[in-house]
């Protein structure tokens, strides 16, 4: 593969560094519009330029993880939000393979996987977004996760308007360059204008359902793969609010191409609507 060549990818991958095959099922959903990489080796990087998240730092944070043999740790393959007491928020293209609640479980109570205090929680139902790659491919890109009882953790709020920001941030356990993390890192990033996004990918942005954060000139700050589905938060007065999910990028961190989220205050009344089914 030609390494100067920009890889489109949804950010979906494995902290299966013991080589189950989670990895290969975790990118069967990439194939209709991006060139699977080669080897793990031809991953750029991580959450890029970041550093350990300490514990408490992001109480909402959870890993999805496949059921079965295996540790959390090699078992994870996305990240997720808590928004409710039982009720979690991923990436659509985390979950558009799989079929049963029984495949997966949610991880939660610490940010390293290899923790003690690391919760598993089964799942009871969950929902894809039914405009999921409409208008245009990777758009709308959200799911709910129903767990089969509450998490002790504490929920974040959800943006409910559209904004611009100066800085956000995001962690993940994204691929590191030298394997996937067990402990989350986290990384601020600019925010990267509509106008700028587009302008980096030309008809690939819905600017409706996507925002872009990342150093467009320099890069070297991102989300990668293995960190989709996770949040991508904004500073308030009172605290932190999750304003996307890690979803998509050419390559990661490289100048000029941002990373891309799904823009959660575009689809808050489709999520309201779900959650009321659910009660």
């Amino acid at each position: 593969m030609d390494s100067k060549r920009k890889r489109l990818a949804v950010r979906v991958g494995a902290g299966v560094a013991a080589g189950l095959g989670a990895v290969a099922l975790a990118w069967t959903g990439v194939a209709a519009f991006a060139e699977e990489p080669e080897t793990k080796g031809d991953f750029e990087a991580k959450i890029i330029g970041g550093e350990p998240a300490e514990e408490g730092q992001y109480p909402w944070l959870v890993a999805l993880g496949y059921t079965g043999d295996g540790t959390p740790y090699e078992r994870q393959f996305c990240g997720g939000t808590v928004i409710t007491e039982n009720v979690v928020l991923t990436a659509a293209h985390c979950l558009a393979d799989l079929t049963s609640p029984d495949e997966f479980a949610v991880f939660s109570g610490s940010v390293d996987l290899e923790s003690d205090d690391l919760v598993e929680t089964a799942v009871a139902d969950f929902h894809i977004a039914h405009d999921y790659n409409e208008p245009i491919d990777r758009a709308n890109d959200w799911a709910l996760v129903l767990l089969d009882e509450p998490v002790d953790v504490e929920p974040i709020d959800v943006g409910t308007e559209p904004e611009e920001f100066d800085v956000l941030e995001t962690a993940g356990w994204g691929e590191t360059g030298s394997g996937y993390p067990a402990v989350a890192q986290r990384i601020e990033v600019p925010f990267v204008s509509d106008d700028d996004c587009e302008a980096a990918y030309p008809d690939g942005i819905d600017a409706q359902t996507m925002l872009c954060a990342g150093d467009l000139e320099n890069g070297g700050v991102d989300s990668c793969q293995g960190d989709s589905g996770g949040p991508i938060m904004a500073p308030t007065d009172e605290g932190l609010i999750l304003v996307g999910i890690v979803s998509w990028g050419a390559g990661c961190a490289e100048p000029g191409s941002p990373g891309v989220y799904a823009e959660v205050a575009d689809f808050n009344g489709a999520i309201d609507d779900v959650l009321e089914d659910w009660e």
